[in-house]
């Protein structure tokens, strides 16, 4: 955690402290009192109103969060898709599809779940993350297969298919459309525990463009996703999500879950 660290602790920066009258405070850091350069339980630090505690959180302003979230998308970007970073330009991609267009398509998930599809695949890339290592889903950038690298597009013209074309909108589209249809109630039921999801907004070429950022923890128990009657598992290997079955599915169950 960055509060652990004292070079992340700056005077003059706001903090929330869990004083030594054991109360969670916030104020403005006057003096840094820690002397080591790592502490496990917080850097010491004297508030601008006198109280003295351990930091538990950094308060950032908006624009503060918003240059901090981006900076670490750029750093998954350039560190590319793995095991725990998977990139998608699009959770909507299929929803204005015709019978004509899921005929003509090659992709098994349109043909199994036709305007749906593009969510469902969302569903998959979350639950497999869950059943792996946890990490991050990030909607709004494409991959540039010739120059090896990527792009960030944005979900800004995706708001525009939403009813509530907002920032809000697209969130519950995720938890009502997404989660709440595909997950099983022990995971939904305490989504927060598993997942967040926030937006980054950065202009590039004078547009405004927002992605869609969702961290996903390492699942404690098995997670099943429920696909027209079917159960799936999904797991993340390297830089793809993929199904598992049969025995393949109860030998990495026993590894991956054991108590």
């Amino acid at each position: 955690m960055e509060t652990q660290y004292a070079e992340n602790i700056k005077k003059g920066i706001r903090v929330e402290i869990l004083s030594n009258s054991n109360k969670l405070v916030r104020g403005v850091v006057d003096e840094i009192l820690s002397k080591n350069s790592y502490q496990m339980y917080g850097v010491m630090v004297r508030l601008k109103t006198g109280d003295i505690g351990r930091v538990q959180k950094i308060v950032y302003s908006d624009d503060e969060k918003n240059k901090k979230n981006f900076e670490e998308i750029e750093k998954l970007m350039l560190n590319g898709e793995g095991l725990l970073t998977e990139f998608k330009s699009s959770a909507l991609w299929s929803l204005d599809y015709t019978n004509d267009d899921i005929h003509r398509s090659k992709s098994y998930e349109v043909h199994g779940h036709k305007q749906k599809a593009s969510k469902v695949i969302i569903a998959k890339s979350i639950c497999a993350l869950l059943n792996s290592e946890g990490g991050n889903l990030v909607i709004g950038i494409k991959e540039k297969k010739d120059d090896n690298c990527f792009e960030i597009t944005g979900i800004q013209d995706e708001l525009k298919k939403l009813i509530d074309g907002s920032k809000d909108g697209y969130r519950r589209m995720i938890m009502d459309d997404i989660l709440r249809s595909y997950f099983p109630s022990k995971i939904y039921n305490h989504i927060n525990d598993y997942v967040r999801i926030e937006f980054v907004e950065v202009v590039i070429d004078g547009m405004n463009r927002i992605v869609c950022w969702i961290r996903v923890r390492r699942s404690d128990v098995k997670v099943f996703l429920q696909l027209a009657g079917k159960e799936v598992f999904m797991i993340r290997t390297d830089t793809q999500s993929r199904a598992l079955e049969g025995e393949e599915l109860v030998d990495y169950c026993l590894k991956r879950f054991a108590r």
